[in-house]
């Protein structure tokens, strides 16, 4: 049996670079070559402060799987090899992949939620991902991209998805005005999904120099620099450059504070949505919620629809996801220049992939 390069979860702080066998093709599933596959925060998350998504005592309901496990869900490669029963594929389909697991039978999967299904899985943290030589995945999870669009730009689909459901999320309109709270990978799709549907003045909200000058490059119009400042100085200078606060707000952070920045930021009858994980109990101003009419929604993950919809978007030109990129290295240099870069100096990246040979 031949092995393959692969980073292995086995605990907080704890990646391991094994030679683990090469995954063999079995009915139902599709063999990937992994060309590219980026760093998501959730990864890095893992890597601090996991166990968080990482089942290690109860294996996954879907996919029988603890740790440890091949890390990596943001990812895109060629076919391979096709597993008995499939259809639709030939060997050399290049493919970016979807990575949500669900069953397909609750309530949520049933109305094309398949985000919020019972049994909510990722490819890359409930099973062997991504960073590794070779993976196996579902044939809905594998979305054909065109000759035009490259497998680092495939591997960026997921993050860009996130913000496909979260511009849709806000019923986001030609010319509304828009704050981003937060310039990591997620804000910045954001941002480019915002831009590409539409929106009018875009002000982003980040202290890191280095994704306050990415955000610009991107298409915002103004970069806010929230350093040493109070929420009320904040919400000042987003008000005053929108006259009466924004028509929308994206909170990509997952902390009170910006929160508060998201609620308070926008105009009476705004919609603020949250796609910050929070480890804190929040508080705000609920009168002001009530009496402005504001709307407060959630956002999380992306369905099918959502991921077509950034590969179109990709595919089309209306978004460039190349400039997120700030960093390639390869399978065997991910712990140490992709992880532990992050860990040591998060604020000066924005995506590390893991480009293949």
């Amino acid at each position: 049996m031949h092995e393959m390069l692969a980073v292995r979860w086995h605990g907080r702080r704890d990646l391991r670079l094994e030679d683990i066998p090469e995954p063999q093709v079995k009915p139902g599933f599709i063999k990937i070559k992994v060309k590219a596959c980026g760093i998501c925060g959730t990864d890095l998350n893992e890597y601090l402060n996991g166990p968080i998504f990482i089942p290690t005592e109860r294996p996954h309901p879907l996919t029988g799987r603890t740790a440890p496990v091949t890390i990596g869900h943001e990812f895109a490669g060629e076919v391979v090899e096709i597993g008995e029963g499939v259809k639709g594929f030939e060997v050399g389909d290049r493919v970016a992949i979807f990575p949500v697991i669900h069953c397909g039978e609750c309530y949520f999967c049933r109305r094309g939620m398949e985000n919020l299904c019972v049994n909510f899985g990722v490819t890359g943290l409930s099973e062997d991902g991504g960073f590794a030589e070779y993976a196996l995945v579902r044939p809905y999870q594998a979305y054909k991209i065109p000759e035009s669009v490259s497998f680092e730009e495939a591997a960026l689909v997921e993050p860009l998805s996130v913000g496909v459901r979260a511009v849709k999320k806000a019923g986001l309109l030609p010319g509304d005005s828009v704050v981003i709270i937060g310039a990591g990978p997620i804000g910045l799709s954001v941002l480019l999904v915002a831009r590409a549907s539409g929106a009018g003045k875009v002000i982003v909200v980040e202290p890191s120099r280095v994704r306050r000058k990415k955000a610009l490059e991107l298409g915002a119009d103004i970069a806010i620099d929230p350093s040493g400042r109070s929420t009320e100085e904040v919400v000042d200078e987003i008000v005053g450059e929108t006259e009466l606060g924004a028509d929308v707000s994206f909170e990509c952070v997952g902390l009170n504070e910006t929160f508060k920045t998201a609620v308070e930021s926008i105009r009476k009858g705004g919609r603020a949505v949250i796609l910050g994980v929070f480890k804190c109990l929040t508080s705000f101003n609920a009168k002001g919620l009530v009496v402005g009419e504001k709307s407060i929604v959630g956002s999380v993950s992306h369905s099918a629809d959502d991921f077509c919809r950034g590969i179109s978007l990709i595919a089309s030109g209306r978004v460039d996801v190349g400039p997120m990129i700030t960093s390639r290295v390869g399978l065997e240099e991910i712990i140490e220049r992709g992880f532990e870069e992050l860990a040591k100096n998060r604020e000066g990246h924005v995506k590390i992939l893991a480009v293949g040979k």
